[in-house]
Formats: structure tokens, C-alpha cells, sequence
């Protein structure tokens, strides 16, 4: 999942001057960005006290989203964790 964002945030760059497909495409019709993770592969991902997910995948999932709302026209997408 997080070499699929990785690779979706290095096209984000390239997709400014082309028209949007895929991955993109999606997230810019439906301003949603859905992170899927395991809740028990520590240090990778797992969930905190408060049932959070954390763990060095989510951070960086959440840079990624970072990273594609800042490149994208729109600011208004969300981002919302499945596991």
C-alpha cells in the first residue's frame, strides 16, 4: 500500500501537465484518500490507546496525502484509514 502512494505522490508531479487517470483521477473526483493498514505489524503499523493507527507506515501514508493535496488543485480532499 505505501509503494502504491509513493508511486501515486511521484506521478502527481508528472500529472500537472497531463490529464489525470487512475489513482489520481479517483481522488480528485471523489476528494477522498483511503489509507488501508494492519493493526498489528509493529513498528510498521499498529493501533495506539486510543485505537489510532500509527507506526512508521502510517507516517508515511500521511505525508504522502500531504504531498498530494498540496499538488492537487483542490485542498479539500480527506483522508480516512481502513484496516
Amino acid at each position: 500500500m505505501v509503494g502504491f502512494l509513493l508511486a501515486a505522490t511521484v506521478c502527481a508531479g508528472h500529472a500537472a501537465a497531463e490529464e489525470l487517470t487512475g489513482t489520481l483521477k479517483n481522488i480528485k473526483e471523489t476528494g477522498a484518500i483511503t489509507i488501508g493498514y494492519r493493526d498489528s505489524s509493529i513498528p510498521f503499523s499498529y493501533l495506539d490507546d486510543n485505537a489510532k493507527p500509527v507506526g512508521f507506515a502510517i507516517d508515511i501514508c500521511y505525508k504522502i496525502v500531504e504531498a498530494v493535496k498540496r499538488s492537487s488543485s483542490s485542498t479539500s480532499s480527506r483522508s480516512s484509514s481502513i484496516r
